[in-house]
């Protein structure tokens, strides 16, 4: 395939025929493919290449001339931009996506046996994303913001929701170390420890459970959190991260009414692209929150808690119009007693489903 990176020659033949050109000096060898697709049948369509870059010239093109001077002639697949390719017949299509950066939607299934009806689904769910947008500024201390707009998800039955309206974090490599600890038992070292801090912070939170007392609602109206990079990519897109902070909530059922917190927080994130073109993502997160309410229910503590672990690996299987199809796979678990009418213990779920992505660029070189 011709190298995105090099120029390209436009050359017409004796039959009137374009075809592209990339040669090179050093190794004697000229690249050509035609300047249009091909048919099924392998012959020129009237359907000019996409998303090709302009000829740098139009001149006649003689092979043997080339062949003469010692160029080897191989045809080759026409170039196309970065993060795509060609077929044999030069059709484009897009190989890396970029699922920091995208419009998604989707659809899953956690398992559960009824046994009146084996095809019932009692444990549909969706979720969706309006906007996931990471910006990236590279150099020796790089930074990353990560935005999220109207991000969550819906369980039909039980039904709860869970929506983000807005998030916001970023992460920054410092170039220079906090502590420098030399040591002297053996060869002279020095060791270097850099303290990569970080904001992370929501608003507009809601969840919605229907509970035996009736529904409730949770309004978390806004979160502010410190984050430390324990762990850092070269393009800061992978981490593993601790952060803590305090946040302001409120909850309303149908028994209890409304009442407020204020919320200390704290959690281990693990987010990984596991490889360059972006097809496999894997998130882990443990969290554990411990609202302070100011009125008790029937008398009870002003303290609650709330611990969730969740682990999620996403995986593009297909792509449609170059839009990515994923398969998602997860697996939770949680236990609270913020809830009134809702069991202190753990609950597991796991769940399988598929995610459209709307919008998903090639990752940033």
């Amino acid at each position: 395939m011709m190298s995105a990176d090099q120029p390209v020659i436009c050359a017409r033949d004796t039959q009137d025929h374009v075809w592209r050109l990339q040669c090179n000096e050093h190794t004697k060898k000229c690249l050509y493919a035609p300047n249009e697709e091909l048919d099924a049948e392998g012959k020129r369509s009237s359907k000019s290449l996409e998303q090709a870059r302009d000829c740098v010239t139009d001149q006649p093109f003689d092979s043997k001339k080339l062949e003469a001077a010692g160029y080897q002639m191989i045809q080759a697949r026409a170039d196309a931009p970065y993060g795509w390719t060609r077929d044999e017949r030069g059709r484009v299509f897009q190989t890396n996506f970029d699922l920091k950066r995208r419009v998604y939607f989707g659809a899953a299934y956690s398992p559960l046996k009824v046994l009146e009806d084996p095809l019932e689904s009692k444990r549909t769910s969706i979720d969706f994303g309006l906007l996931v947008l990471d910006i990236y500024h590279p150099g020796a201390e790089a930074t990353r913001h990560r935005i999220r707009l109207f991000e969550g998800g819906v369980h039909m039955q039980p039904f709860s929701s869970e929506i983000v309206v807005a998030h916001y974090d970023v992460s920054h490599h410092f170039l220079d170390p906090l502590l420098r600890i030399s040591t002297f038992i053996g060869e002279p070292a020095r060791h270097d420890l850099h303290l990569n801090l970080g904001l992370w912070s929501e608003v507009g939170g809601l969840e919605l459970h229907k509970t035996s007392m009736g529904n409730s609602q949770l309004w978390r109206h806004g979160t502010a959190e410190i984050t430390f990079d324990l762990w850092q990519s070269a393009k800061l897109d992978s981490y593993a991260r601790l952060r803590t902070g305090l946040g302001l909530e409120g909850q309303n059922d149908d028994v209890n009414g409304y009442r407020s917190a204020v919320t200390g927080a704290s959690a281990f994130e693990l987010d990984m692209v596991l490889d360059e073109s972006g097809f496999n993502n894997l998130r882990f997160e443990v969290s554990h929150e411990i609202p302070r309410y100011f009125t008790t229910v029937d008398g009870g503590s002003h303290w609650s808690q709330r611990l969730k672990a969740d682990l999620q690996l996403e995986s593009i299987i297909l792509a449609i119009n170059d839009q990515p199809v994923s398969l998602k796979l997860a697996v939770g678990g949680e236990k609270r007693d913020d809830l009134p009418g809702v069991p202190d213990q753990w609950a597991f779920v796991v769940d399988a489903g598929l995610r459209f992505s709307l919008w998903a660029p090639p990752r940033p070189r």
